[in-house]
């Protein structure tokens, strides 16, 4: 039994308000990890998708979550085999916080699927978490994998479904998120495939169509919808970093001038210097950023 798992009530301040606001809401979970709270980050994003997961399906949710590396997310996931396990793995590479939601209890004799217990520890010891609403010893049965799901989608404003066949569980998941008011996303598939018969028919009905890392970061407001009328930029809230390195922009400077002003790492402040250019806050003139939005 891993030492630092610690029960979280409803009534807790610890409570994820996000998850407090679903029909049904957890009463209590247990939580591993090293802090005893959830991991903490700008936004999360659920990923969900087929134990059964193809090379096409691995590969595109890899880049994705590498794509997402800048922009402040973290990762919920169920941990179950295939779609579960890359979006876990991916997120450790990326060194994204990410959090996982169990069809079982925590303790080790429970805990499913067993083949997944050193991950578990991975994702423990980055700083992210593993999670349950059932006792310790409980064991995974057949029910308690649908019913889990809601969590995973009530931990995030978007659900990502990635592959999933027309009968998957991806589907229940996808459905609790549209019952909690979520947007759900989905990446198209070959019309032949079986795996990605569920992701086309959740597009059809109005699922986002998602073929690279915009289509998530339009979902949550932080770039601009070409289509919207005027392809206005949308409303969003800027980090506290974000807010420094523009106020220290009172007129053109090039990279360097903002990597000194601002003593901060140089990778990081490129990586946001990039985002606000995707935002439309800023603009690249010649070697110099200046401020169009403010």
């Amino acid at each position: 039994m891993p030492q630092n798992i610690r029960e979280i009530k409803f009534s807790d301040k610890d409570f994820p308000k996000i998850l407090k606001e679903i029909p049904s809401p957890p009463k209590k979970f247990s939580i591993w990890s090293k802090s005893g709270k959830l991991p903490e980050a700008e936004r999360f994003l659920s990923i969900v998708g087929t134990r059964r997961c193809s090379a096409y399906g691995e590969e595109i949710l890899r880049k994705l979550i590498a794509d997402l590396t800048p922009y402040g997310f973290g990762t919920v996931s169920g941990m179950a085999i295939g779609i579960d396990t890359i979006a876990a793995k991916a997120s450790l590479e990326n060194k994204i916080p990410t959090i996982a939601v169990l069809g079982s209890g925590l303790g080790r004799e429970a805990f499913y699927p067993p083949r997944n217990w050193r991950l578990a520890e991975e994702i423990v010891a980055f700083g992210g978490a593993i999670i349950s609403e059932y006792e310790n010893d409980f064991k995974a049965t057949l029910w308690t994998f649908p019913q889990r799901n809601r969590i995973i989608s009530g931990l995030s404003p978007v659900t990502l479904v990635v592959e999933a066949p027309e009968k998957s569980g991806a589907l229940i998941t996808a459905r609790f998120a549209l019952e909690q008011n979520r947007d759900v996303l989905a990446i198209p598939g070959s019309v032949f495939g079986s795996n990605s018969a569920g992701t086309n028919k959740l597009i059809k009905e109005g699922a986002g169509l998602v073929t690279n890392v915009d289509d998530i970061l339009k979902a949550y407001g932080l770039i601009s919808d070409p289509d919207a009328p005027g392809g206005r930029v949308a409303d969003f809230d800027l980090s506290p970093v974000e807010n420094k390195i523009l106020e220290l922009m009172t007129g053109p400077m090039d990279v360097d001038s903002i990597i000194r002003a601002g003593q901060m790492p140089s990778h990081e402040t490129q990586s946001i210097i990039g985002l606000l250019e995707i935002r439309g806050i800023i603009k690249k003139i010649g070697s110099d950023y200046v401020k169009i939005k403010n």
